[in-house]
């Protein structure tokens, strides 16, 4: 009885430090709306009579900063100078320069610098995320008013990065822009604010085709559209995953639609146990099969903490050595993949396992 006394004191001693210890060291953090993984960018056109000027700015999450800023720190202190900051800022707005096609009636246009600006805002877990702001002109010779000119646009940068691609036009005075598979209007302020709706089908406009004139615009023409309701859904330029949106907030669904919905649900389910995190879902079903006590849920809890936060650094550490070789975003799916067989097997023997026992049971009685 003593024994038993004192080991509950100290299951519930030890609970107590654990507790102490989360709240003491625990660090409330922003980290990026999209995750830490992305490479966001936003990209303005701006047409005028002679001259169309794209303001391109560059979001980079917490890991592509943290790899960025690697190669910044040229001597290797572990800090990064203002001087440092200063020639990597060139460079890149040089490399990016390259990666954006602008071209007017087939002409590709030559990409003068104009201005450019780095910044640094804190991240998660004390990482910094980087903003790069370049803005570049291209010259055309300008035509008469009565002409109609054809422009299109592509953004080629970080094409094998995951993040969020937007698009938008303006035009100066005296020009009207027609026919854009753009849209006249932002839903981030420029990367600075991401709409919360649209971060599970974030936008992925990687260029844009408009026509424009400094003279009257076409009967069948199609003005410059901004992002309401309506012309959303009939713009190309949308993420790939509206149709899915669509169908889903549709106000009537008939009963095929129900059934198609739920085995959707089902196939998302079953790809969504496959991602990091539900081995605490088998850790909980052996406890409840297995009839475990207060002192195994206690040990298996401290368990699944310490290799979590083991698998953690391990991930971390993988992926800043394997970067050299191959993109964070195409070793994480492989690393979940494993991670969800794991699960799997794991779920599987318990459930042999279980089955089991009732069939031993009753082998025994026959």
């Amino acid at each position: 009885m003593l024994n038993r006394s004192a080991r509950k004191h100290s299951i519930t001693a030890t609970l107590i430090v654990a507790v102490l210890f989360i709240v003491g060291f625990a660090n409330q953090v922003v980290a990026h709306p999209l995750g830490n993984f992305t490479v966001n960018h936003f990209t303005r056109i701006e047409v005028e009579a002679g001259r169309v000027r794209l303001h391109y700015v560059v979001d980079m999450a917490e890991i592509p900063t943290f790899q960025e800023l690697q190669k910044v720190d040229a001597d290797g202190d572990g800090a990064t100078s203002k001087a440092e900051l200063d020639l990597y800022l060139a460079r890149v707005a040089t490399e990016y320069a390259a990666g954006l096609m602008l071209d007017v009636d087939g002409a590709r246009l030559p990409l003068n610098f104009v201005g450019k600006n780095l910044t640094t805002l804190p991240g998660a877990g004390n990482l910094p995320t980087l903003r790069i702001e370049c803005t570049y002109e291209g010259i055309f010779q300008p035509s008469d008013a009565s002409t109609a000119r054809r422009l299109r646009f592509e953004n080629l940068n970080y094409s094998e990065r995951i993040g969020w691609r937007e698009v938008v036009v303006t035009h100066a005075p005296g020009v009207t822009v027609f026919n854009s598979s753009a849209f006249g209007n932002s839903v981030t302020d420029e990367l600075r604010a991401y709409p919360e709706d649209l971060l599970a089908a974030p936008l992925d406009e990687r260029g844009a085709e408009l026509s424009f004139t400094r003279g009257a615009v076409p009967a069948n023409a199609t003005a410059l559209l901004t992002r309401d309701g309506q012309a959303a859904s009939a713009s190309p330029s949308l993420s790939r995953s509206d149709r899915l949106t669509e169908l889903i907030s549709a106000p009537e669904s008939s009963l095929s639609i129900a059934l198609l919905g739920l085995l959707i649900a089902a196939a998302l389910g079953a790809a969504h146990a496959f991602s990091p995190g539900h081995g605490k879902t088998v850790v909980g079903a052996y406890l409840v099969g297995s009839r475990g006590t207060a002192a195994h849920a206690l040990f298996l809890g401290l368990t699944v903490t310490i290799t979590h936060t083991l698998g953690v650094f391990a991930l971390g550490v993988i992926t800043l050595f394997a970067s050299q070789y191959i993109v964070p975003e195409r070793l994480y799916p492989v690393l979940s993949f494993i991670s969800g067989a794991i699960v799997i097997s794991i779920g599987l023997s318990l459930f042999v396992a279980r089955l089991r026992v009732p069939t031993a049971a009753v082998s025994f009685r026959l």
